[in-house]
Formats: structure tokens, C-alpha cells, sequence
């Protein structure tokens, strides 16, 4: 990134007045598509590309500065490497997005070696990989379940529940947000707007012009932002060895505050 460039940026996190945070592969772009086609069509705003809040924001001041983001790239550190630091969220409304960490492993995978190329072994090797992989995604998450008290105020957001309800979670959302008068009819067009189908069209014919919804191989389902959408999606990738693993990671290290993660979909004590 340019020196211009990040320093815009810069300005831009310190005059934010909340943010979206999630580590990637968690449905942040499906969330925040959704909330700016809702602001889009409350406002009349007419967005080619519902996904660029900021210039939401410019174009109506009525919609506060929203920035969405992994909060630092957790995604390419190693566990010790992610910042435990969150002071700078202290004035802000902090989204924090989640989303099973069996799945975030699996659509992480297909994205570091269909996306953007960054790993080359084998599912098996990237579950122990310690970059990005399954310790980076559960180091990520206890750190803000130990921070969730410094922002002004925090939301947490499960990608489970956005499948489950989308028009409840979405409203949830921009209320926090304090966009409490943007109509159900905006909301539940917004809703319609991001339905799978809808989404994996446009990321098959770049309707956005944005690398964020674009398929690096269109004749690659596996390369595709929109990749599947489903909850609970890793069984069809994982056997029965590597979930066990998983399950083991996950129950000995995520914190208590994830307890709906922590016992596997679908097993006693996870109703």
C-alpha cells in the first residue's frame, strides 16, 4: 500500500465510529454486503457496490464510519505474533463476527490454496499449521473474548445465527450500529440481496468490479469467495480422525466464552 494511501487509512480507523472485525473466512463479506445494500435502499442511495461502506458513509452522513476489517491480519500470523493490544477500539461499537472454527479451517484452506496461493500442502498438514491456520483462529478469538470490555460497546455475531435468521441477526446489527431507522422493508430487501445465489452471481460476473467478491478461477467453485455457504460444511472435508483432533483442539483451548463451539454440532451438551 502506498504512504498516501495507509495514511488515509490511518485517519480513517482513528475517525471511525465502529467497526466490523472477524477473522477471515467468517461471512464478514456476506454481513457487510448486507448491511450496506440495507442502507442503500433505506437511504436511496443507489450503491453499485454495497460492500464500500465508506463511501456510503460520504455520500450520507446519516450512516456513521464503519470500518471492516481482520483487525490487524490474524490470518497471517502465527498464534504469539496477533496483537492482545485493543485499546484503539475503546471509543468505538465493536462487531466481532465468529463462525465455528472447524469450518473457518476448511474455507481457510480453500482460500490459501485456491485464492490467494499462499499454502501448498495438504488439508491434513494446514489443520498444524501454526500460521493462519487452526491455533492463529482460536488464539484470535480468546484474545477478544479477554478484551470485549474495551470497546465503548461489543457485539458478538455468530455466522451460525446469521444462517439461522438473517433478518433478526441483520436488524441486531444495525441497530448497534445506530442505524435503528433504516426500514424492515430496506432490511429485508438487503436480506434478499445477499442470498447465496444472489451473491455467487455477481462474484461470477465481477458485478462489483472488486477483487473482495471475485473468483480467481471461475471454472473453480473452490476458488470463489462464495464458496459454499453452509454451516457445518468441514464434515464433507474432514475424517473422522482429523475431527477428532480438531474437537480436542478446540475443547482444550477456546475460551469458555465460545462454549457453543466448543462441543461439536450436534453432540450432547450442544442443544
Amino acid at each position: 500500500m502506498d504512504p498516501v494511501r495507509a495514511f488515509k487509512r490511518w485517519l480513517d480507523h482513528r475517525r471511525a465510529q465502529a467497526s466490523i472485525l472477524s477473522f477471515h473466512k467468517c461471512g464478514r463479506t456476506w454481513l457487510v454486503f448486507m448491511i450496506g445494500s440495507a442502507i442503500s435502499h433505506h437511504f436511496g442511495l443507489k450503491a453499485k457496490n454495497p460492500l464500500d461502506l465508506h463511501a456510503l458513509h460520504r455520500r450520507c452522513r446519516e450512516v456513521p464510519l464503519i470500518m471492516a476489517h481482520h483487525d490487524g491480519g490474524p490470518q497471517h500470523q502465527v498464534p504469539e505474533d496477533i496483537a492482545t493490544d485493543k485499546r484503539r477500539y475503546r471509543k468505538q461499537r465493536v462487531v466481532f463476527l465468529v463462525r465455528d472454527p472447524r469450518d473457518v479451517l476448511v474455507s481457510a484452506y480453500f482460500q490459501k490454496t485456491r485464492r490467494n496461493i499462499s499454502f501448498a500442502g495438504t488439508l491434513e498438514e494446514f489443520i498444524d499449521t501454526r500460521r493462519g491456520s487452526l491455533e492463529s483462529n482460536i488464539r484470535f478469538y480468546n484474545i477478544w473474548a479477554e478484551n470485549r470490555h474495551v470497546p465503548r460497546e461489543f457485539l458478538l455475531v455468530t455466522y451460525e445465527d446469521l444462517h439461522r435468521d438473517p433478518i433478526g441477526e441483520l436488524r441486531k446489527v444495525l441497530d448497534f450500529l445506530g442505524l435503528e431507522q433504516v426500514s424492515d422493508e430496506a432490511l429485508k430487501k438487503a436480506v434478499e440481496d445477499g442470498e447465496f445465489g444472489n451473491m455467487r452471481r455477481l462474484e461470477s460476473e465481477n458485478a462489483l468490479r472488486t477483487g473482495r467478491l471475485a473468483p480467481r478461477d471461475p471454472h473453480d467453485l473452490e476458488s470463489y469467495k462464495t464458496r459454499r455457504g453452509v454451516v457445518g460444511g468441514y464434515v464433507d472435508y474432514l475424517s473422522a480422525d482429523q475431527i477428532e483432533h480438531v474437537d480436542r483442539v478446540i475443547r482444550e483451548h477456546l475460551s469458555p466464552f465460545y462454549s457453543f463451539y466448543i462441543t461439536p454440532p450436534g453432540q450432547p451438551g450442544n442443544a
